[in-house]
């Protein structure tokens, strides 16, 4: 006697457990077998909110674990730096001193030298750190082109940082110390040169960075290169404006030292631009 498909359906389903009496589940007999899922799909599985503050949590304080340790490096190198400080107004004009205004200026320089050094000694801990944190969100083309430019982001900061601390700042106090020299005893607080020194080098890495970031902004179709190059004039107005702007001094030499690296940054980073659209990506 043929079975209707529902008989047939129902042939099909036994008791899954200790037989008729465990009381199991129905489940499929012949069906085929559950799908295991790829390697990494965990990974790849949406977060909440608690967890994603947790794992937050869980960087930062990797973060400030390494940059404790970078500090302690840091403390032996801030004494060096402090002569460099004094070398360079020294140099500018030999009468020059270099003063504490109140007790505590040496000591508290002592420790924001020791911190920022802490922190370049660390940054490739919390680059990577920022990084894995923010993998997530990325498409598999963007995680690619920013890993691809930290190395370079990295190299260009210290370049920047470089570029302040060996060439801008000393020329700027030459032509200051220079011009007061003679007509004036120049005290200079310690805690001054090194507000000096930190903002312009800290400012002039991250203007650094400008080539990456027009080379990604190209690469992953954000910005075209052609509406880049069409914004040179006011790249060049707005980099004057930015340059007077981190330049500690009033004096238009100053200025110019800043911004002419700048602007030649921006034009490097309009060759790269150009670059990355010869190599548009297929946005995964």
């Amino acid at each position: 006697m043929a079975t209707t498909e529902q008989d047939q359906q129902t042939a099909n389903w036994t008791l899954n457990g200790n037989g008729m009496d465990g009381g199991g589940p129905l489940a499929p007999v012949g069906g085929n077998p559950p799908v295991p899922q790829p390697d990494g799909a965990a990974d790849d599985q949406p977060m909440t909110l608690v967890e994603h503050l947790k794992e937050l949590r869980d960087r930062l304080v990797r973060m400030c674990i390494a940059i404790l340790v970078g500090m302690v490096g840091g403390f032996f190198f801030a004494e060096r730096v402090i002569d460099y400080f004094r070398s360079v107004v020294v140099r500018a004009d030999p009468s020059a001193q270099l003063v504490q205004i109140e007790a505590t200026d040496l000591v508290s320089t002592y420790l924001k030298i020791t911190l920022y050094i802490g922190v370049a000694f660390a940054m490739p801990v919390l680059v990577y750190q920022v990084i894995r944190f923010l993998a997530p969100g990325l498409t598999k083309t963007e995680r690619r082109y920013v890993i691809a430019t930290i190395p370079f982001a990295m190299l260009f900061f210290v370049g920047g940082v470089a570029f302040a601390s060996l060439i801008a700042i000393p020329n700027m106090y030459h032509f200051l110390l220079g011009f007061s020299a003679g007509k004036v005893t120049n005290l200079i607080a310690i805690g001054s040169v090194f507000g000096f020194f930190s903002s312009l080098s800290l400012w002039s890495g991250i203007f650094f960075q400008l080539p990456i970031v027009m080379f990604l902004l190209s690469a992953l179709n954000i910005i075209s290169f052609d509406v880049m190059r069409k914004a040179r004039k006011y790249a060049a107005v707005g980099l004057m404006i930015a340059a007077a702007v981190i330049t500690p001094t009033p004096d238009a030499l100053s200025m110019l030292i800043v911004w002419a690296p700048m602007y030649l940054l921006f034009e490097l980073g309009l060759i790269l631009a150009r670059f990355a659209r010869r190599r548009k990506p297929v946005m995964a």
